[in-house]
């Protein structure tokens, strides 16, 4: 493990302190509900881009890029097509429905935009996509405080204190800001994050391009292991199989992600709109050239030193220490932090807001008028819980943590995906049987793939959220909504 200096370390605890000072000021804005989750129309456009592609890409853009780039070579670079290639999908195709929604419907939660535009609020169809909101963030949750310990163990702190400092923080702003809070930090986060990852390796590319001896594709062909190849040295068949897998992230942007797509719901207008757009694609751009190239340079200039090979996730820390100066190299590091605290703090938002809104307020305590202060309560109360949930998963059940990561991602696409996508661009024929069949069929066919062994054969991003759309056509064919049935129903329940 590579240890940090004092001046390192000085760099990273400004950056947490300037951090907490953010979501401080954050917490002024929050007078309502709606402030608490959607910002209130408050946010511009670029700063709800910058926030979205922070959260989407988190620690795993600044450790797992350029570790799986320093192992596997230019193939890497097929991830990022399918991941930022999804993000401006979703920002061009998906920004308008979802704003659009929000303003029609009043709707301050994905969940409960999604029951407002159905003719039916069966309790089912706030209750299933909030307990797969719950069980597949908190194994994110617990993931990013596992990797905020992670880098705390650079500068010699044990990583169990290193969560705990991580956690508390996150929890804290996020308690008293809300939405707005997460955002605005989140930006902070978005311009660290795109400082670390062209800072550092434009400093290392421009020096080795200076040495007409160097030569970064001959480096890594001497390394072997097709590192050279865009297709990882792969012909025929299993070039296709690569293409398939890492283009499979394109699914997660098709409305699959609850804390993304909560961000579009914050949208005030298309002016809004049409800045974020930009502002996603070239922040999305840049980063992920950034972190390939960290990845490749760590492997011509260093080979493959011991810190490395005992985790290739240290790739960014270990060529922070190595190449920059210590108070430089402690704000770069805290672009690891940054990148985890911008996801963990908008999951934690949503995931509290499924929690006290969709479930508590809707279903539990349906018809019961609340003051706005009672309501505020609740949703803060809800944060608190779900933030000590992911901090007592990371601390005692680290396996339990890996384990639902491997679920997470597809589980969580393959059911919202289906269902908000759909429902913005098939309309009337979703039907709740629909909607439930997605929550259902698309997260159990996830665990089952992953726990018997199938990912080795084809991995779950390209089978989960087809059988998943599948699931919701189907059943909203067999099972079409009736509007007048349904309402009359929903209406006598209540007057019950």
């Amino acid at each position: 493990m590579v240890q940090a200096g004092m001046n390192t370390a000085i760099g990273s605890v400004g950056y947490l302190v300037l951090v907490a000072l953010v979501g401080l000021w954050g917490t002024k804005k929050v007078e309502s509900e709606d402030d608490f989750f959607l910002g209130g129309d408050q946010l511009p456009g670029w700063a709800l881009a910058l926030s979205e592609r922070s959260s989407g890409m988190s620690g795993w853009l600044l450790l797992g890029i350029p570790g799986l780039a320093w192992s596997a070579g230019l193939s890497t670079v097929w991830i990022l097509v399918g991941t930022a290639g999804g993000a401006i999908v979703q920002w061009i195709i998906y920004a308008r429905p979802f704003r659009e929604g929000r303003k029609e419907t009043g709707a301050v939660t994905p969940i409960g935009l999604l029951v407002e535009k159905l003719p039916s609020d069966a309790p089912a169809l706030r209750l299933l996509p909030a307990l797969v909101t719950f069980v597949f963030y908190m194994g994110y949750i617990g993931s990013q405080f596992l990797a905020g310990g992670k880098i705390f163990e650079v500068f010699g702190i044990d990583p169990v204190m290193g969560i705990i400092i991580v956690a508390v923080l996150i929890i804290a702003y996020s308690f008293a800001g809300g939405f707005i809070a997460s955002v605005w930090t989140d930006v902070l986060q978005a311009f660290l994050m795109i400082f670390t990852l062209i800072v550092l390796p434009g400093i290392l590319f421009v020096g080795a391009v200076a040495d007409p001896s160097f030569s970064v594709i001959g480096g890594l062909e001497a390394t072997g292991s097709g590192r050279a190849s865009w297709f990882g040295g792969k012909t025929g068949t299993a070039v296709l199989v690569l293409l398939g897998a890492n283009l499979s992230w394109l699914f997660a942007y098709f409305g699959g992600y609850p804390h993304l797509s909560v961000r579009m719901m914050a949208l005030r207008n298309e002016n809004d709109q049409q800045t974020a757009v930009i502002v996603a694609t070239v922040w999305g751009v840049l980063t992920a050239v950034g972190a390939v190239l960290l990845g490749l340079m760590a492997r011509v200039l260093h080979g493959a030193p011991q810190a490395m090979q005992a985790d290739r996730e240290m790739v960014l820390p270990y060529m922070v220490l190595e190449h920059t100066p210590g108070i430089l190299g402690g704000v770069m590091l805290a672009g690891v932090l940054a990148a985890m605290m911008s996801t963990v703090d908008s999951q934690l938002i949503v995931a509290s807001s499924a929690a006290s809104q969709d479930v508590y307020n809707n279903v539990l305590m349906k018809g019961r008028a609340f003051s706005e202060k009672a309501r505020m309560r609740v949703s803060r109360a809800a944060t608190l819980l779900i933030g000590l949930v992911g901090l007592t998963i990371a601390l005692f059940g680290e396996d339990l943590v890996y384990t639902l990561v491997s679920y997470s991602a597809t589980g969580l696409f393959s059911a919202f995906g289906p269902a908000f996508t759909l429902l913005f661009f098939w309309k009337d024929n979703l039907s709740k049987a629909g909607v439930i069949a997605a929550f259902f069929v698309g997260p159990a066919i996830t665990i089952l793939w992953i726990a018997f062994g199938m990912t080795s054969v084809v991995t779950v991003r390209l089978i989960a959220p087809p059988i998943g759309f599948a699931a919701a056509i189907v059943a909203s064919l067999i099972w079409p909504h009736d509007k007048v049935a349904d309402r009359s129903t929903d209406v006598s329940t209540a007057q019950d």
